[in-house]
């Protein structure tokens, strides 16, 4: 078991600079800090992140740069992220082991090892709660606008593939929201109908019935109109490999929260 926990981490702008988050994001700021404390207690290797706003149009982009160093600016919302500087080490070998095994799967791929490639938001928000003393290593991966659904779960499990290939102790981030059609007003809830949604699909991952979730995914995605088409929520799919034992168990951290119209949860998933 080479993934040790797959996790869903929103990463709304508005948490970004946390002495100025508005009061209904900071608890999912401490669920986020929270989830990361219980991540890292167990001693994982490196944090996977595949962010909804590293936008790729045709190839799965995985960085492997030794080092990550830059300023992270909001590109959309430069007011709430204005260039913070971040500072991680990359994990380059585990970068061409995911190439590797997209190569392998015949899904379009390059890697990124420019020295000069900033960070998007939705990379750096995450990695400030979950590992806010850089204690891991950090690979990213991109979305890809060309890619479907199910190229997305083949994805997953590439990544997974890989991680065990090198006995890598990772952790899967699929930075993103869950319900997401947006609207102006940062404080508007999700409609109560996809809060629904939202919440059986979180006891379903939670309850470990991981299999069931899959079936499911298309039709949930569509009711809920998923981030980035739902790209990054089927490539955490794909990390999970449902036939394995023992069976999944998982917790939400803190309550599920609002954002613009979006719904977010802290989540996590492992095997005990």
């Amino acid at each position: 078991m080479s993934i040790t926990h797959n996790i869903v981490a929103p990463h709304t702008p508005r948490m970004g600079i946390e002495e100025r988050a508005p009061d209904f994001v900071r608890a999912l700021i401490d669920s986020q800090k929270a989830m990361g404390a219980e991540v890292r207690a167990t001693k994982p290797d490196v944090l996977i992140i595949n962010s909804a706003h590293w936008v790729c149009t045709f190839n799965w982009h995985v960085t492997c740069q030794a080092e990550h160093v830059g300023h992270c600016v909001a590109d959309e919302a430069p007011e709430l992220i204005d260039g913070v500087p971040y500072r991680y080490r990359g994990d380059p070998e585990l970068g061409k082991a995911i190439l590797a095994e997209f190569e392998a799967d015949e899904i379009p791929c390059a890697p990124n090892e420019s020295l000069h490639f900033q960070w998007d938001y939705g990379s750096w928000v995450p990695c400030k709660y979950l590992d806010p003393d850089a204690e891991l290593a950090i690979v990213l991966i991109g979305t890809v606008l060309s890619s479907d659904l199910d190229e997305c779960v083949k994805a997953g499990t590439a990544i997974r593939r890989a991680t065990d290939t090198l006995g890598r102790r990772a952790v899967f981030a699929a930075s993103c929201a869950l319900t997401h059609e947006l609207v102006r007003g940062p404080a508007s809830w999700p409609t109560e109908e996809r809060q629904m949604l939202d919440g059986k699909f979180i006891e379903m991952l939670t309850s470990g019935h991981i299999a069931e979730a899959k079936s499911w995914f298309k039709e949930y995605n569509a009711a809920v109109v998923g981030e980035m088409g739902g790209r990054t929520l089927a490539t955490f799919l794909g990390c999970l490999d449902e036939a394995s034992s023992p069976p999944y168990t998982g917790k939400q951290y803190g309550p599920y929260t609002q954002s613009s119209g979006s719904g977010n949860a802290n989540i996590a998933l492992w095997q005990a």
